[in-house]
């Protein structure tokens, strides 16, 4: 081969690698998928760069999670949350280690009602960022959203990440609002706490207290006490 084929070969290769690299910026803005139909072009182009990947896969996960299950009874809907997550599941092909690219996966399965598909998903977000706190916060919420999908070994991860955000003084004050607004977390979140320290069950009773005061304090008055 000569040295100007190989040349414009090169060259051809930089310009498909700048294209893809640039797409995730060249893309429809996401509020703009509430129209399903008229989202139907975004191919949710990934480049090579974990800027790239990172950018996509936020993009989707806002939109997976921002359809409603009315939305979702119509294919337009359905079709984006589906090219969501088959590129979630190209990317972990490509990069397994990617925790936060198999949390989308897992968002995109349960939405579309792939349960086994969630479960597996959901496990390997765990697995691959035991310690990302920003990530787990997400699964936690995932969980619970659907938490009669979970099996039982999504079970066993999910009480991992909420020993890990009770652990933290940043998580534990979401850990202690969700306590005090979900009657049905109560008995899950405690049965973790109550396997920490006694400082950290301090701190999460504590936090738990001013979530409580500032419901009370954001409430109105009662007819009655009005100033």
């Amino acid at each position: 081969m000569s040295i100007a084929a190989v040349c414009l070969l090169a060259m051809l290769a930089s310009a498909y690698a700048l294209s893809k690299e640039l797409s995730p910026f060249l893309a429809l803005p996401v509020e703009e998928a509430a129209n399903a139909e008229a989202y139907a072009s975004e191919d949710f182009g990934v480049g090579l760069s974990s800027y790239s990947r990172e950018m996509v896969m936020k993009s989707c996960f806002r939109i997976v999670l921002g359809y409603t299950d009315l939305q979702l009874l119509y294919e337009p809907a359905r079709n984006v949350v589906d090219k969501c997550r088959l590129r979630a599941a190209e990317v972990v092909e490509r990069t397994p280690s990617d925790s936060f690219a198999w949390l989308v996966r897992a968002a995109s399965s349960i939405r579309l009602v792939k349960v086994e598909e969630f479960n597996a998903a959901l496990r390997n977000s765990q697995k691959t960022g035991p310690n990302e706190q920003w990530i787990a916060r997400e699964r936690i919420e995932l969980a619970e959203n659907f938490y009669g999908r979970t099996d039982d070994a999504t079970k066993t991860t999910h009480e991992t990440d909420l020993a890990l955000m009770a652990s933290s003084y940043r998580g534990v004050k979401v850990i202690a609002r969700r306590y005090v607004s979900d009657p049905n977390f109560r008995a899950r979140i405690t049965t973790v706490v109550e396997k920490l320290p006694a400082e950290r069950q301090r701190l999460f009773v504590g936090n738990v207290k001013k979530a409580m005061q500032e419901i009370r304090n954001a409430a109105p008055p009662a007819e009655g006490n009005k100033i």
